[in-house]
């Protein structure tokens, strides 16, 4: 899916930039690969083929894109990995769905910033079969420029927030947060990083790599420890298991305190379903201030109303790990 939206971004952002092309007459080297016009060592090209100009220009633009395809996974901290107190840890991976989202938006911002420099260079339509080809081209040179560049920004942001939540921090969620935005910063550097190597041959090492910040996350949540209350018996234990599964520890005489409210609506009954609707809330307190608090909308529905609260449960057991971690490192405006 990223993918798509990659390579969708990038056709969108080149249709505006195309320069005037030529029409070859005839039958030009760069269908057949290599073109001395197109030294290999300084462009990318990409040739598409349509029974229209338009549609052969998208191709090709479409083709090239594929050589920067994105190497974003869902990149996702399993915590059965981590050095915890607790033996009941379940292992199951968190899901950081917001995270995800925002990596896709800036991902798609860098691709149509690199395809500022591309146009359709050269059009030829053949004359026995009247369809059209077209060259993409790029230049090697202002991409690469374009990738070290992001790549130096994203270590510079990542040095500056490993070294805020180790000696700045005010307190242990704000430490957490500035390492967890280090991490996704790097993970979107991983990108350009490939495709720095696509273009060039080489890359950047790298100082904190994901896998160190994961660690470093790793190890700061299993060294926090929360009481925890709910809304009920249920919900209490739902949170119980995933403050465990996340990693930190669960203390009757801490410092901090997780709160779980399950804010229902009314059940309504529409035709053979019933439904429940409202809203899952977190909140982190320290003593009685809440530092941390965010809520997650939830819709439940049932053939019976029986139902719903097993259902509710099941989602809780489902959801909750993800939105520890979240309310754990809280977004800082």
């Amino acid at each position: 899916m990223m993918n798509k939206l990659f390579s969708t971004s990038l056709i969108s952002a080149a249709a505006i930039l195309l320069s005037a092309c030529s029409s070859t007459p005839e039958r030009p080297n760069w269908l057949d690969g290599a073109d001395v016009n197109y030294p290999a060592n300084v462009y990318l090209t990409a040739s598409g083929q349509a029974q229209t100009a338009s549609v052969a220009d998208n191709r090709a633009l479409a083709n090239l894109a594929k050589i920067f395809e994105v190497s974003i996974a869902d990149e996702s901290i399993d915590f059965s990995e981590a050095s915890i107190s607790q033996s009941n840890a379940s292992g199951s991976t968190i899901r950081q769905v917001d995270n995800k989202q925002t990596l896709s938006r800036f991902v798609n911002t860098q691709a149509q910033q690199v395809l500022q420099g591309v146009s359709i260079a050269e059009r030829w339509q053949d004359p026995v079969t009247g369809q059209q080809s077209s060259l993409a081209v790029m230049k090697r040179a202002p991409a690469a420029a374009l990738f070290m560049q992001s790549i130096r920004a994203a270590d510079d942001q990542t040095s500056a927030a490993v070294k805020y939540a180790e000696q700045q921090a005010p307190n242990p969620l704000i430490a957490l947060s500035s390492l967890e935005s280090a991490r996704q910063r790097q993970i979107t550097r991983l990108n350009d990083n490939n495709n720095l190597r696509v273009v060039t041959g080489n890359d950047i090492n790298v100082e904190y790599s994901v896998e160190t910040l994961t660690q470093m996350i790793k190890i700061r949540l299993a060294a926090l420890s929360f009481t925890t209350s709910a809304t009920d018996e249920q919900a209490l234990l739902s949170l119980q298991g995933a403050a465990s599964e996340v990693g930190v520890q669960l203390k009757d005489n801490s410092q901090y305190k997780l709160v779980l409210t399950l804010d229902k609506g009314a059940v309504e009954q529409r035709q053979a379903w019933y439904w429940l609707r409202g809203n899952i809330v977190l909140h982190v307190m320290d003593g009685n201030n809440s530092i941390s608090n965010k809520r997650w909308p939830f819709k439940i529905s049932a053939q019976s109303e029986q139902l719903l609260e097993q259902r509710l449960a099941a989602k809780l057991t489902m959801k909750l790990p993800a939105y520890v971690y979240q309310i754990l490192t809280p977004e800082v405006k």
